[in-house]
């Protein structure tokens, strides 16, 4: 079965590609946070005209924006969903409203106005974790909302401008801030995803995925039908002839060979990462070669590192693949292990969020038994 086409670089985030750098670094979105409070505070108190307290509320509702996304993005937690991403922005819109409402029947300097930039620096909050169309959907989505209610409220209190130069200078800032944020978002996946296609192809080929105990396995199977073959070509040779008694031990040799083949073909990537531990795979519908490269390598890093931690009760590992209804795979494992949930959580922590970002709806549970369940959608 053909490996899945790379998806489109404008559908994934940056954080889907690169993981663990993003949780290397979780402070983007505070960044933003503080940036937003600090420069709307200075901007309102400089423009200390109308109704300062709503100025005030409303940097407050656009930095609680960039700490919504701060606290959607926790490494725990997986990604952020299109619904917490609309919910950040659409908090930073109600902030951009009040404001707005603020200067209503007040004459004030529009260059000055914070409001725009605090819309467009929750987008930015939102680059490293949304993909290129979603920042852009966002985006425009932001310039329906904003763009009628500044002009409508805004506008007679900037007699120097008219409406068109009055509505380019409120969405101008929210414009830079898709262009800026999907290009950044849409390069990074660019660059990093065919690195990670190349790589995830290495680490799951069949020579990659075998053990040295395997491989050896397999060096004294060959050897024995060579042991066979060998001798009986060698005889063919020297005699010059073939018999009937030839002819049916060949089609011995064949049949043999050709059972080998068919059990080898039969294995799946996913079976000879089992095959030199007491993993169990149940895997009927041999579903573990439809997954796509990053699946497979961020599922067999998480099974290698389950197996390399101390108190780990290999016996009890058991993957299994079962399909759904609607196409998708439905994945289940589950494990004994006697680390403590703390130190536990902590060894496994980056594996389980580079497999988080490949697949779909993965939950864990914390007991005594590591349980760990997500699906796998139907690419088609």
């Amino acid at each position: 079965m053909s490996a899945p086409a790379p998806r489109w670089p404008g559908a994934l985030s940056a954080y889907d590609v690169d993981p663990l750098s993003w949780f290397t670094g979780p402070l983007v979105p505070l960044v933003f946070a503080a940036v937003n409070l600090l420069y709307g505070i200075t901007l309102a108190a400089a423009t200390w005209t109308g109704t300062p307290r709503l100025q005030f509320i409303g940097v407050l509702l656009c930095s609680l924006a960039c700490l919504l996304v701060h606290v959607l993005t926790r490494p725990m937690r997986g990604p952020i969903t299109w619904r917490g991403a609309a919910l950040a922005v659409g908090i930073s819109c109600v902030g951009f409203l009040l404001s707005s409402l603020g200067y209503r029947n007040i004459e004030f300097v529009l260059e000055l106005w914070w409001a725009p930039f605090g819309v467009a620096l929750t987008l930015a909050a939102l680059a490293p974790y949304q993909p290129a169309r979603n920042l852009i959907a966002l985006g425009l989505a932001a310039i329906v909302v904003t763009a009628p209610v500044g002009y409508l409220i805004v506008h007679p209190q900037v007699p120097d401008w008219g409406p068109v130069a009055t509505v380019l200078i409120i969405v101008s800032p929210i414009i830079s801030g898709i262009a800026a944020t999907a290009t950044f978002s849409y390069s990074i996946v660019r660059r990093m995803q065919p690195l990670i296609e190349r790589r995830s192809q290495a680490l799951v080929s069949p020579v990659a995925a075998r053990s040295d105990e395997v491989e050896s396995a397999e060096r004294v199977r060959l050897a024995e039908l060579t042991a066979r073959a060998v001798p009986f070509l060698e005889s063919l040779i020297a005699t010059g002839s073939v018999t009937a008694t030839d002819r049916a031990l060949a089609g011995q040799l064949a049949r043999r060979l050709r059972d080998d083949l068919v059990t080898q073909s039969n294995v799946t990537w996913l079976d000879s990462v089992a095959a030199d531990s007491r993993l169990v795979v149940i895997d009927p519908e041999r579903r573990a070669d439809t997954m796509r490269g990053p699946q497979r390598t961020a599922l067999r890093a998480l099974l290698q590192a389950i197996l390399d931690t101390p108190g780990t009760d290999a016996g009890s590992l058991l993957v299994e693949l079962r399909g759904a209804p609607d196409g998708s795979t439905a994945v289940g494992v589950s494990l004994d292990m006697e680390l403590p949930e703390g130190r536990r959580i902590l060894h496994l922590a980056p594996y389980y969020l580079t497999l988080a970002t490949a697949v779909k709806d993965l939950q864990w549970s914390r007991d005594r038994f590591i349980r760990l369940s997500f699906n796998l959608p139907d690419e088609d």
